[in-house]
Formats: structure tokens, sequence, C-alpha cells
């Protein structure tokens, strides 16, 4: 079940070196620059202490991405030498991830990992691993767990995908 996840992490090391622009043609059709930037591992701390808020066992997948980063800004615009931070997918390090999820109020057993274009919550349902998209207070199901979420972002142009209905 990780197998997807290991691609993805293949993928970012291999064509998305850490601050460097790459070119991306976006589902629209235009050329943008994008980065990824990338935090350090997460620390047996940071996992004990994520498991211990949700009151669950991390899904295989978020572990093995947080084991690699904890916490990556994942293809956003880079512009006249800047990093545009509010477009992408930002997922959180551990410690944001709990503090946004207080903020949010969510349910037992959910928590945000990301944020998507500073409008769209992404949500983890860490009993389920299932991620959704909140935005407004509107969810949607993606039906698909952390692994396949960011793996078809990443092949998306960094489009809204789960729109797509």
């Amino acid at each position: 079940m990780t197998e997807v996840i290991n691609k993805v992490l293949k993928n970012l090391e291999d064509n998305y070196k850490p601050n460097a622009p790459v070119e991306l043609e976006s589902a629209d059709g235009e050329i943008y620059n994008v980065v990824c930037e990338y935090n350090q591992p997460a620390t047996k701390e940071d996992l004990e202490s994520l498991e211990k808020y949700i009151d669950a066992t991390i899904p295989d997948d978020y572990k093995m991405f947080l084991n690699s980063y904890n916490g990556a800004r994942l293809l956003a615009t880079y512009e006249e030498g800047m990093i545009i931070k509010s477009e992408g997918l930002e997922l959180f390090d551990v410690a944001n991830a709990i503090e946004n999820s207080v903020n949010l109020d969510l349910e037992a057993k959910d928590i945000v990992v990301g944020i998507f274009l500073d409008d769209y919550w992404i949500v983890l349902n860490a009993t389920e691993n299932i991620i959704s998209v909140w935005e407004y207070g509107e969810k949607t199901d993606s039906n698909l767990r952390f692994e396949q979420f960011v793996d078809r972002f990443m092949n998306s142009g960094r489009h809204a995908f789960w729109q797509d209905n």
C-alpha cells in the first residue's frame, strides 16, 4: 500500500531539487516556473505527538512522507527570484498540522495535513486514510489515500482535480 508514496518521493527527489525552478505546464496550458521546498524529516517525538493528538496510528503512507519531509511546499510559483507561497500545495509539518486542526475544530481522527491556494484545507481522516478537501466549510471527499492525493496533484499540473466531477 505504500508503493505510490515511494514513487512520489522518488519523483520529488529526482525531478524537483529544493528551491530549483522547473518549468511546469499547468492544466490550462500555461507554462510556469515552479519550485519545491522541503523540511527536514519528522522526529520520533513529532510522530508520537501527532499520534497522541489524533489518538490513532498515523497511516503508513503519511508516516513515510513525514519521515522524509516534515512538511513541504510543492509546485509553488517562482517569479522574478521569489517564491509565491500562496500558490502550490503546502503540506504542513506536524506542529502546524496539529495547530490548524485545533483551530478548525475538526472531528476526532481528522488532521489538517495541508492547504492549497490558501483556500482549500487538505484533511486526512487517520482511521480511514482518506483525504477530504474543505473550502469555506464545505467538505469534498476525494476517496483517495494521502499518497494518491499527492500523486494526483503532482501529475495534474497543480490543478484542483477534486473539482472535476
